[in-house]
């Protein structure tokens, strides 16, 4: 069955970096990070004080996640009004706290005597996110909120894909949005995942990601369309793939097993061989168990050609924002497609004998950047890879 190219005609990010896709685009390549002391958060005891917090906070009857994603569709759409069938019009979305925030402001309420708020706490749940964001395009197609931990994003990309290519949807909005809340702060915590210094992914010295927070969302459609309407094109997207490690509940397959055949499930699906990939936008979280199992599987899946290919992590500027993190990933690859310029790998002084792959140490650098893989390898052992194409007007 022929299926129809799909394309990247909007992006939107808010980030810890800026609160635009350029903004955050230009503090990346500088070799910024958005991590700084704790403050969304009042949580004392913890002994990691540092995340990427976004500027900007709920409003009276919207969350945080609401709000940050409504943002990011406002860059992506950039004044563009979908016209025609609604029905054929979807909305995919990575989450994974979501509402938690609200139901843990009422909780704190209660614990203290006091009433709360227990009609919005009893109205949030994972996918209200979706819901606003259809709500405000007048989507009344297919609408998901896919909840896979930290490959949510990057899962929910790949199934706006899927419909599209199928010729189901004349037009998909995906991405994710995610908010610091204490459930997660103190889960990772008390896994000793977090870092209370700046994480290093890739460095011999790793000692744990930092938590973040923001928003991507993507536009996408199939290639005739955007032409016919002349639509600034980003990136075109090739393809996704997905494993299952069926290891352990939180740690990745040692060898990389299952994320090397969920990037070889991507090249198969872009029909792209090791040799045309030029950029990994890792998952790259800096978590002693995750950094080199992740390389082992780039070169398991690439072999020989991985020695030529640049990998990044985006979690060493804003942290890992988990739901939204292939999402991240996914926004980072397409804007180096488009610059022809890889985003740096920041605080990687000393790397992990077992990370011997060019991870972009410190600075962003100029170079032919022709397909992109983005990684989400979540708890669990779901893993993501999508392939990502530049877009040379043909």
């Amino acid at each position: 069955m022929s299926r129809s190219r799909v394309v990247v005609t909007g992006l939107g990010m808010v980030s810890s970096l800026a609160l635009d896709r350029e903004g955050t685009w230009a503090a990346m390549l500088n070799g910024q990070d958005g991590l700084g002391p704790l403050t969304r958060l009042h949580l004392p005891a913890e002994p990691a004080q540092l995340a990427g917090q976004v500027p900007m906070e709920a409003g009276r009857h919207q969350t945080l996640c609401e709000r940050m994603a409504l943002r990011a569709l406002a860059e992506a759409l950039d004044g563009f009004r979908p016209g025609g069938d609604p029905a054929r019009i979807g909305v995919f979305q990575g989450a994974g706290t979501s509402g938690l925030p609200v139901a843990e402001a009422f909780l704190e309420d209660r614990l203290a005597g006091r009433r709360g708020r227990a009609a919005e706490a009893a109205y949030q749940s994972p996918c209200t996110v979706a819901d606003a964001l259809a709500l405000h395009l007048g989507a009344t197609g297919p609408r998901a909120t896919v909840m896979n931990a930290c490959s949510s994003s990057l899962l929910a990309l790949g199934m706006a894909w899927e419909r599209l290519a199928a010729g189901e949807l004349d037009l998909a909005l995906a991405g994710g949005a995610e908010g610091l809340c204490r459930t997660t702060y103190g889960g990772f915590s008390c896994l000793k995942a977090v870092d209370s210094r700046k994480c290093r992914p890739f460095s011999r010295d790793r000692a744990g990601l930092n938590l973040g927070e923001g928003a991507v969302q993507l536009l996408l459609e199939p290639l005739e369309r955007a032409q016919a309407r002349g639509a600034v094109i980003f990136a075109e997207v090739l393809g996704y793939g997905a494993s299952m490690d069926a290891h352990h509940p939180t740690a990745p397959h040692p060898e990389g097993e299952g994320a090397a055949r969920a990037m070889t499930q991507a090249l198969r699906a872009g029909s792209l061989t090791p040799a045309d990939v030029d950029l990994v936008s890792a998952h790259g979280t800096a978590t002693p168990a995750n950094d080199g199992a992740e390389c082992l599987a780039i070169r398991r899946a690439l072999g020989a050609a991985a020695d030529q290919v640049s990998v990044t992590s985006t979690k060493s500027q804003f942290g890992h924002t988990l739901g939204s993190a292939g999402a991240f990933g996914a926004a980072s690859a397409i804007l180096a497609l488009r610059d022809q310029v890889v985003s740096p790998t920041l605080r990687l002084e000393d790397p992990d004998p077992l990370c011997d792959l060019d991870c972009t140490p410190l600075v962003a650098r100029q170079r032919l950047v022709r397909a992109a893989l983005v990684n989400a390898f979540a708890f669990g052992g779901n893993n993501l890879s999508l392939a990502l194409g530049r877009w040379e007007g043909r």
